[in-house]
């Protein structure tokens, strides 16, 4: 969504998304103060210590109820600095003998804050050597990164974490990667996704386990995220209660954001109409991906009737395809790009449409989409491929 000086069509969405989920009342477009005061509004309080289990044994019965890690293996535990991935390595450190697992520790230096960077660096380092952890740490050139793929500094950062991730794993013989994503991201995230025109399968949120692939297929190892049922506020109150100092990343506070003036401005004016709102949106997301699932097993029952499956290339039969319900036709083709790309980051509803009607384009055409995906028409079929 993006700002503008009018802030009608603004409010006129986040009716839509009060109406779906708490239908209280509507917002007054009239006044035009969107943007006003809102880092006062204050969210729900998240219950006294003593009235609910405390963070580890829920991270612990979290893991292993998800299946996210197993005993023997190998967990590497991204860690920039923040709060949310220090109250994750902390936690981790703290119910590994229960799990059976070795963890190991990868900080990446973006080199976009210049001496802000090398102090969160020197921070994780000091924290590993602390709680008795190993660390390997790197630095890479995201700007340059960015021009060359031509990318947001957001997808450049992502891009080129992960595949630093990517290569610690293999040298530490880890698949699995921990992230520090909360249930405030979850929400952050569903809340973008639906602005952005999501479909349903973007909408389901992330979830506890998710498989990622670097562009082009090369390296590729399986997301967890431990702490996906924690709050923000609970992960700020575990570190002050650990007497846990983490770094606090400034550009967090960059409205130039779309995910920074979510937390900052949208939620807590949906909170301030519904002090449950965090809880509505991950009971939706949690629904759709019960719903999706059934989805899932209609897929894979006509995959191999209508994908053909080549090296770095998956063949789609257009004219078998467009027997297929559409919401059956949305659905398998997420999947191809969820094969292709390893996740459907930046692939909008739009995209999709755009997918359906590829299917039907004479030999020859072409359609280019985010993150060099690309549909070529041949045939009678349209090969998908990652270019």
């Amino acid at each position: 969504m993006r700002r503008t000086s009018s802030t009608t069509s603004s409010l006129e969405a986040i009716n839509i998304i009060i109406d779906l989920l708490a239908p209280v009342s509507h917002f007054d477009t009239a006044n035009g103060r969107f943007y006003t005061l809102l880092c006062y509004l204050r969210r729900p309080a998240v219950p006294k210590s003593g009235s609910r289990k405390r963070l580890p044994e829920r991270v612990l019965e979290f893991v292993q109820g998800n299946g996210l890690v197993f005993a023997g293996e190998t967990l590497l535990v991204g860690v920039s600095g923040g709060p949310d991935s220090v109250c994750l390595l902390h936690v981790l450190k703290t119910i590994i003998a229960r799990l059976g697992i070795e963890i190991h520790v990868a900080h990446l230096n973006h080199m976009l804050r210049g001496a802000e960077s090398e102090a969160d660096a020197e921070y994780v380092s000091a924290l590993a050597r602390q709680l008795g952890v190993n660390v390997t740490s790197g630095e890479r050139d995201v700007r340059g990164y960015r021009m060359e793929h031509r990318l947001s500094l957001e997808e450049a950062a992502r891009d080129v974490r992960y595949q630093f991730f990517a290569e610690v794993a293999r040298q530490v013989g880890a698949r699995k990667v921990a992230v520090g994503h909360t249930m405030d991201d979850q929400v952050e995230t569903i809340l973008m996704r639906l602005l952005r025109g999501a479909g349903t399968l973007g909408l389901q949120g992330m979830q506890p386990r998710a498989t990622w692939a670097a562009r082009g297929g090369e390296g590729h190892f399986e997301i967890v995220r431990p702490l996906l049922e924690v709050t923000r506020q609970e992960v700020y109150a575990y570190c002050q209660e650990h007497g846990l100092s983490p770094r606090e990343d400034s550009s967090n506070l960059s409205p130039s954001y779309l995910r920074n003036r979510i937390r900052h401005e949208l939620l807590p004016l949906l909170r301030s109409y519904n002090p449950k709102i965090d809880e509505a949106l991950v009971r939706t997301a949690d629904t759709l991906a019960t719903e999706l699932s059934y989805l899932d097993s209609q897929v894979s029952q006509v995959w191999q009737r209508v994908v053909a499956e080549e090296d770095q290339a998956l063949i789609l039969d257009g004219s078998e395809i467009k027997t297929l319900h559409p919401a059956l036709q949305r659905h398998l083709l997420r999947q191809v790009v969820s094969r292709l790309l390893g996740s459907l980051e930046d692939i909008e509803w739009k995209h999709i449409e755009k997918m359906r009607k590829a299917l039907a384009l004479p030999s020859g055409k072409r359609v280019v989409l985010p993150r060099g995906l690309t549909l070529y028409a041949e045939k009678g079929c349209c090969r998908a491929s990652v270019t």
